[in-house]
């Protein structure tokens, strides 16, 4: 097992934006050399009405936080717990949010802790995986279904494949490593495979849009292919909804936060317009939090010289 310590930490909470929702419950695990040595839970008082939707996800009712204790209470001694380990949550940016700001706002301390993001290390081992989950991520360790989304008990999950995942992390990159020698073939490699998957799109999409009015010109709803298959046209029902009143009704049943996307391409292109004003534009880039940096690499063609990005 790996020696140090790491502290598995799991939040429940009244929603998801961690600036106007509270935090509900906090659950941890430490890990010592590999071991078990301690656990930490507490419910807490979130001084605000609970959202049925969210109730709905972690169970916690108004009945389980009676009595509970207030936030300004319970940090102390969590922070007292986690010290200066390394803390581990599946999609800790989540969790990190959460706790670096309302520490700030309720007892004016940092929280300086590294974070480890189980997500992002099981994108990186399960790469053909498209949804990975905690539910999932078990699954695929051979671990029984367990009852999640309460938060030591998430917690508690996480730590059973923890070591295991960060031991096929570890394989996954000796083997990225011992192609090193032949970097500049990877390099080659990548960029051939760059520029043929944007020839295969293209084609992709014209061979589409040529099915496409072929349907809509012969009025069949099916080509019958050689060996057997059979390439079916399904019309889809096409429908939008109305913005203002469907903002009320999912606000009503309390999952509009849920639903909710930021375009980001949309409001870059308005913050580098000219249709805002710079007061318009600074308040817009007030409202972004830092999640990381994206690497970017970008080829040269001998013959125009011209750059193809390619993103990494």
């Amino acid at each position: 097992m790996r020696p140090g310590t790491f502290v598995i930490v799991d939040l429940e909470t009244t929603g998801l934006d961690y600036k106007l929702d509270r935090i509900l419950e906090i659950g941890a695990v430490k890990l010592e050399d590999g071991r078990v040595t301690a656990e930490f839970q507490a419910l807490i008082d979130p001084e605000v009405p609970l959202r049925e939707a969210n109730v709905a996800v972690h169970g916690i009712s108004e009945a389980h936080i009676a009595g509970a204790p207030k936030l300004v209470e319970v940090l102390p001694a969590f922070l007292e717990f986690i010290g200066s380990a390394p803390l581990v949550a599946h999609n800790a940016q989540f969790d990190m949010n959460f706790l670096t700001h309302h520490a700030a706002e309720t007892l004016r301390v940092t929280v300086e802790n590294r974070a480890l993001d189980t997500l992002a290390i099981a994108r990186e081992v399960f790469p053909r995986e498209k949804a990975l989950s905690l539910e999932r991520l078990l699954e695929l360790f051979g671990e029984p279904p367990r009852p999640l989304h309460r938060a030591l008990e998430d917690a508690r999950s996480l730590a059973l494949v923890f070591y295991r995942l960060l031991d096929l992390q570890d394989q996954r990159r000796d083997y990225q490593r011992s192609q090193f020698s032949r970097i500049d073939q990877v390099a080659l490699r990548y960029r051939d495979l760059g520029r043929l998957i944007d020839l295969m799109q293209t084609e992709f999409k014209e061979l589409r849009r040529t099915l496409e009015v072929y349907f809509e010109e012969t009025q069949d709803d099916a080509i019958a292919l050689p060996g057997g298959d059979v390439l079916r046209h399904l019309r889809n029902e096409s429908h939008e909804f109305h913005p203002e009143e469907t903002r009320a009704v999912l606000e009503h049943l309390g999952i509009l936060e849920r639903v909710q996307r930021i375009d980001r391409e949309k409001l870059d292109r308005w913050i580098k317009g000219d249709r805002l004003t710079d007061e318009e534009k600074a308040s817009i880039l007030a409202a972004r939090r830092f999640l990381g940096y994206r690497n970017v690499m970008s080829w040269e063609r001998a013959a125009s010289a011209a750059v193809v990005p390619a993103e990494a």
